[in-house]
């Protein structure tokens, strides 16, 4: 299927064929008949996900919305695990979600975001090369240009720029725009340099299955994506993205193929 995002419109791609990463987020038209609101809303759950400490009210909101029924269920065997998973410990929460009921979650939650308690950097820079963070941060700077005004909201305005959260909620933006294009290249240039690494960790280090699930989902939504958006614009992954890896390595073996910062 032909993309037919309209380069004239879009920053990052200028017409005389040099890329830029990008340099604003700015309308335009949505190309192709692919869902791309459903998966701007998947994006959006797992930013609420990774950002906010869990709440009764947070949780309330996954028992009334079942993620299985939700923009984050995928025909694919990892997601539907993932998503039972989930639903499945929210279920078992009880009727009224009090402090005592939340605590292992928000310790669990603490670990993976806040303390470092599973070596598992919630962050993009540590995984990189020392050499290469600059450039990674510049390029970032320049994808975030345009969206200040939502990355300045709570809980995002706490979090580093280069957060899961806040890296996913540039995604999400990307789609609602209807920017195929920046969208593929946004992914390859960073989330899937390094969030395939951090879920698997921490799908395999935390204690609460509760977050291996979200661990798993924000994977397989991220990898789905990848492959309907680089089949829409004809942009097949960079050969050394170790895609097929990740698809044939089972999460509970706790192969890692990069390690970060956290765990020397």
């Amino acid at each position: 299927m032909d993309s037919t995002v309209l380069e004239a419109a879009l920053p990052p791609h200028r017409q005389d064929g040099h890329h830029k990463d990008g340099a604003g987020i700015a309308s335009a038209p949505v190309p192709n008949t692919l869902d791309l609101a459903a998966s701007s809303r998947g994006l959006r759950l797992l930013v609420r996900l990774h950002a906010e400490e869990p709440t009764a009210a947070l949780l309330e909101t996954l028992r009334r919305d079942p993620v299985r029924r939700g923009p984050l269920a995928l025909d694919r065997d990892d997601s539907q695990q993932a998503a039972a998973l989930v639903d499945e410990v929210v279920s078992d929460l009880p009727d009224r979600i009090t402090r005592r009921s939340l605590a292992p979650l928000v310790a669990d939650f603490a670990d993976i975001h806040i303390n470092g308690g599973l070596r598992a950097c919630p962050t993009e820079g540590p995984w990189l090369e020392e050499r290469l963070r600059g450039d990674a941060a510049a390029s970032l700077l320049r994808w975030r240009t345009g969206l200040e005004a939502e990355l300045r909201l709570p809980p995002l305005d706490r979090l580093a720029h280069d957060h899961i959260a806040a890296e996913l909620v540039v995604l999400a933006a990307l789609l609602d725009r209807g920017r195929t294009l920046d969208a593929v290249r946004f992914l390859d240039r960073h989330p899937l340099r390094w969030m395939p690494d951090f879920c698997s960790r921490v799908a395999t280090r935390c204690r609460e299955p509760f977050f291996a699930g979200i661990a798993i989902l924000t994977n397989a939504h991220l990898d789905d994506l990848r492959d309907r958006l680089g089949d829409l614009c004809r942009l097949p992954r960079p050969a050394d993205d170790g895609s097929d890896v990740r698809r044939r390595r089972r999460w509970t073996e706790g192969r890692f193929p990069r390690a970060c910062t956290c765990d020397p």
